[in-house]
Order: structure tokens, then C-alpha cells, then sequence
């Protein structure tokens, strides 16, 4: 167990649901039983299903499928909203899409585009048909899962249990994939992978912030989105490449220019020297894991005096709440007792001192940051999460 403080985490976590906060650390601690109990029992699995998400491959699958029925779901709970979008974009219903950022017809279509070239690049680069559509589908319920915790939740910084490519390997067998579609779902570790930031969360950011400040018209919210996406990507490139070949990749960041580039192509070898068939374990955990979220979340629905968050579920097996969640739980039992002695008002008289660690620990990273510009001294980490 990881007894860890992370004043930002800490900061966040004040303004969030007390439910959502209860269940993040409960059900880690829930996980973390069944890891050892696990462990005790000799039960384990010795699927390669990639490095990130959930320690353990097992978690990785039954995480998996905890997201497909909370994103799944969450379609069937918003089907008559899009009914009316699909409607709407097919001229067969009206719905009123004046406050979006675009219209629904070119969301729409947007989307049926991008899928289209989606798989076609896929294709092309390798995979088969059945491993492509596949593919989108597990990448697109970790992005639009984890795009609705962040959003719904408030969670400050979060990553799915899994990832696409290794849930691709887990249902259809590295010997189904073969070795050219294996090498094409290596190349997906550089934008389906280490999601920590990705632009679908950034996009629902960016409508809430459209919303504030109460922008007027379509033309101009997109164009903005649109600009600090070509801006962000170039910049971003420009920098990696300066950096890398102006001191050398090698003598600095340890993760983002050595282990980490050499994964996409170790984890598509280890397979194709190794080929297997497809899990049983793994469809088991999946299905296990879509029917205890669905459980959970029709009791959240159908109860009130349920206390604990379904999100917390999705996530709790995630490798960075085993070091969250004890500052989550922490302030979780602060706010609570803040809430039931003193109220809202005690509340709001509390968050000032509660941004104040987020500002703090932001603040020491950038004075360390310029100390270490002055001295000429690199390889300091003040923050991780």
C-alpha cells in the first residue's frame, strides 16, 4: 500500500463529488485486497497485454470491461438525445443545435469520415479488417470513458486500465493478428498508449470554458479549438526534435527518449516470437468486470442511499490510484467532517487553502525549474501526479 501525499491530487480532489471520491479509494482498496488475495491463491495470468494501465493482466481485462458498460451504456441512457443528432444531421428530425460548436450534420459526418479514415489507415499500414474495427472500437471506449470521467468525475489526472492494442490481443489472439498487423498495432503505442492528455478531455474542457464565457457563434470557438490543436502538434514536434538532437535524447528524460520509444516495437516482437491464441481468461475478466459495473451502476441509479461511485470501479484498478488514493482519502474525510459540522459555508471558507496546494506545489516546480536553469543542473522531478 502506498501511504503517498500529492498536494495537487489533494487540491482537486476537495472539489469533486464525495461519492465519486469514496469510491475511487474504495474500490482501490478493493482491488488491492483481491491482488493479494490473488497472489495467496497462485491465480495470475501471463498475458502481455502492455504496460500501462492496471498492474496486472487480469485487472487489465476486468477494467476493460467495467469501461464498455459504462461507456455503453451510457449511449443507451442518451439514446433519445442521439436520435434527435442523427436525425437532425439526416434530415429526418429537427433539433434545435444553435448552442453547439458545430452543427449536428457535421458532427455527424465528421464522424463517419473519421472512422472511415480510420480504418483505411489501419488497413493500409498492415492489420486486417476485423483488427482494425476492433481496434477503434477499444480505443474509442477508453477515450470516450475516461473523456466522461474527467468531465462528470473532475478527476485531475487519470488513465484507462487498459489500452486498444493489447485488448485487441487479449480477444483475437497475437496469431490471429500474425506479424505484420502486430508490428501495425506496435505503431498505435504512439497516440492510443500513454493517454494522460488527449484531445477528446481537452475538447470537453474547451466547451465548458465556450459555455463561460458565453462565446457567441460557432465560427469562433472552433476556429480557437482548431488552432491550438496545429499549434500545440507543431510546437510540440519542433521542441522534442530541438531538444533531442541538440543535447542528445539519451542524456535527458530516461522515459520519453529511451524505454519508452522502444516499446512500440519490443511489445509487437515479444508476440510475434510468441505467438498465441486468444484468452479465455481474459473474455472471462472482461465479462466479469461489464457485469459488476452494470450492477453497480443500476443500483447508483436506482438507490440514493448508494454511496459509492461506479466511476470508482472503472478506475480503482488503475496503477496511479494505488499511489492517489490515499490523498484522496484523506480529503475525502476532511471535507466530509467540513460538510456535516459546518456546512457549505465552512466549505467555501476551506477552498481557498485547498488551491492553495495546488498553487503551492506548481509554484515550487517552476522556482526548482529556474534554480536548475541557473545552475545548469538537470534530472530534478518535483511533481508526477
Amino acid at each position: 500500500m502506498h501511504f503517498r501525499l500529492s498536494f495537487p491530487i489533494m487540491g482537486f480532489t476537495y472539489l469533486i463529488n464525495q461519492e465519486v471520491a469514496l469510491g475511487v479509494w474504495f474500490f482501490n482498496l478493493i482491488y488491492l485486497a483481491a491482488r493479494g488475495m490473488f497472489n495467496v491463491m497462485g491465480v495470475s495470468s501471463a498475458e502481455n497485454l502492455g504496460i500501462y494501465g492496471a498492474a496486472e493482466p487480469i485487472f487489465k481485462n476486468f477494467g476493460t470491461g467495467a469501461f464498455l458498460t459504462f461507456v455503453l451504456m451510457g449511449f443507451w441512457m442518451a439514446r433519445s438525445h442521439l436520435k434527435d443528432v442523427f436525425g437532425k444531421a439526416f434530415g429526418v428530425r429537427k433539433a434545435d443545435d444553435s448552442e453547439e460548436i458545430v452543427s449536428y450534420r457535421t458532427a455527424v459526418f465528421g464522424l463517419i469520415l473519421g472512422l472511415v479514415i480510420m480504418l483505411a489507415w489501419l488497413v493500409m499500414s498492415g492489420m486486417g479488417f476485423l483488427t482494425a474495427a476492433l481496434f477503434v472500437f477499444f480505443a474509442l471506449i477508453f477515450f470516450i470513458g475516461l473523456t466522461r470521467i474527467i468531465a462528470e468525475a473532475g478527476i485531475a489526472t487519470m488513465i484507462s486500465p487498459s489500452i486498444g492494442s493489447g485488448q485487441v490481443v487479449s480477444s483475437l489472439g497475437s496469431s490471429a493478428v500474425g506479424s505484420e498487423g502486430m508490428t501495425a498495432l506496435g505503431m498505435t503505442y504512439v497516440y492510443s498508449s500513454d493517454i494522460r492528455t488527449f484531445p477528446m478531455s481537452a475538447m470537453a474542457q474547451s466547451l465548458k470554458i465556450g459555455d463561460w464565457i458565453k462565446s457567441r457563434g460557432r465560427g469562433g470557438m472552433f476556429l480557437a479549438v482548431v488552432l491550438a490543436v496545429f499549434i500545440g502538434y507543431f510546437v510540440s514536434s519542433w521542441l522534442v526534435l530541438k531538444l533531442a538532437y541538440g543535447y542528445g535524447g539519451i542524456n535527458l528524460n530516461t522515459w520519453f527518449y529511451v524505454n519508452g520509444p522502444q516499446y512500440p516495437y519490443n511489445w509487437p516482437v515479444s508476440h510475434i516470437l510468441h505467438p498465441a491464441g486468444p484468452s479465455a481468461s481474459g473474455w472471462a475478466a472482461r465479462g466479469m468486470g461489464a457485469a459488476l459495473m452494470g450492477l453497480l451502476m443500476f443500483v447508483r441509479y436506482r438507490f440514493l442511499w448508494w454511496p459509492f461511485h461506479p466511476l470508482g470501479f472503472a478506475v480503482g484498478s488503475v496503477l496511479w490510484i494505488d499511489h492517489l488514493w490515499f490523498s484522496i482519502f484523506l480529503v475525502w474525510l476532511v471535507k466530509g467532517m467540513i460538510l456535516k459540522y459546518g456546512g457549505v459555508r465552512m466549505f467555501r471558507q476551506g477552498r481557498p487553502f485547498f488551491l492553495g496546494l495546488i498553487l503551492g506545489q506548481y509554484s515550487a516546480a517552476v522556482i526548482w525549474f529556474l534554480i536548475d536553469l541557473a545552475a545548469g543542473h538537470t534530472g530534478n522531478i518535483v511533481f508526477w501526479i
